[in-house]
């Protein structure tokens, strides 16, 4: 975010909700993340997949950007330890 987006501010949310865990990472910067330019929005895509996670990425010119990253995740029973930490 520092190195790419000039941005002043970030902000981070985390959510489960509907057995899915949501991740929102934002910035105030200039916007224009692209998944198709270069490597790293693509590893986090790329990885996320791997556990039937996605990624969708809003950036328009001018900002601000914003990345939600997505896993299905089950709370377990309160008997069992959760399959993916607490709520």
């Amino acid at each position: 975010m520092a190195k790419h987006s000039d941005a002043t501010r970030a902000w981070v949310r985390l959510r489960h909700s509907d057995d899915v865990l949501r991740l929102t990472v934002g910035d105030d910067g200039r916007g224009g993340a692209d998944l198709a330019a270069g490597t790293g929005l693509r590893g986090i895509e790329r990885r996320l997949s791997a556990f039937d996670g996605s990624l969708a990425v809003s950036s328009p010119s001018g900002g601000p950007t914003e990345l939600t990253m997505e896993l299905p995740c089950a709370l377990s029973s309160p008997k069992i330890s959760p399959s993916c930490g607490t709520a």
